[in-house]
């Protein structure tokens, strides 16, 4: 009998690279969002850590205002990172679909390949043994 090939097999191997791809993508995105996040926990630091310096230091009309004008200032920055995370996730959200879908399709593959494969072992059993049969019997004839 003649050795296992699979037809699809570069069909599937394309089809675990493209998942691949999309699992690089989606590892991408978290950290970017990862990113994004530590951003805002900085900013959100440095904004409570200036206004317990001023506090603790008595600060003057000037340096109060200051703190006004950066406290304004990281409040719209946290702003904008929250709206910038927020893409983030849905582009995370988006992005496991598509992992999803490429491991379904490669997954499909996978199982279409196992049962061409059984169903090769199959056959090759079954040749073995009507070979072993047929040998056996040409053992008696003989004898």
């Amino acid at each position: 009998m003649k050795k296992f090939s699979f037809p699809l097999q570069r069909v599937l191997d394309w089809r675990g690279t493209q998942a691949r791809i999309e699992e690089l993508k989606l590892g991408r995105l978290y950290a970017e969002l990862r990113g994004v996040e530590n951003r805002i926990a900085y900013a959100r630091a440095e904004r409570t850590g200036s206004q317990r310096a001023m506090a603790q230091t008595g600060a003057t009309g000037a340096e109060l205002a200051a703190l006004d004008s950066f406290k304004k200032a990281a409040a719209a920055e946290c702003a904008r990172l929250e709206i910038v995370a927020g893409a983030t996730r849905r582009s995370i959200a988006l992005q496991i679909q598509a992992v999803a879908a490429r491991r379904r399709e490669a997954r499909l593959l996978e199982n279409l390949k196992r049962r061409k494969l059984a169903a090769w072992k199959l056959g090759f059993s079954k040749e073995l043994d009507q070979q072993a049969e047929e040998a056996h019997h040409s053992r008696r004839r003989a004898r």
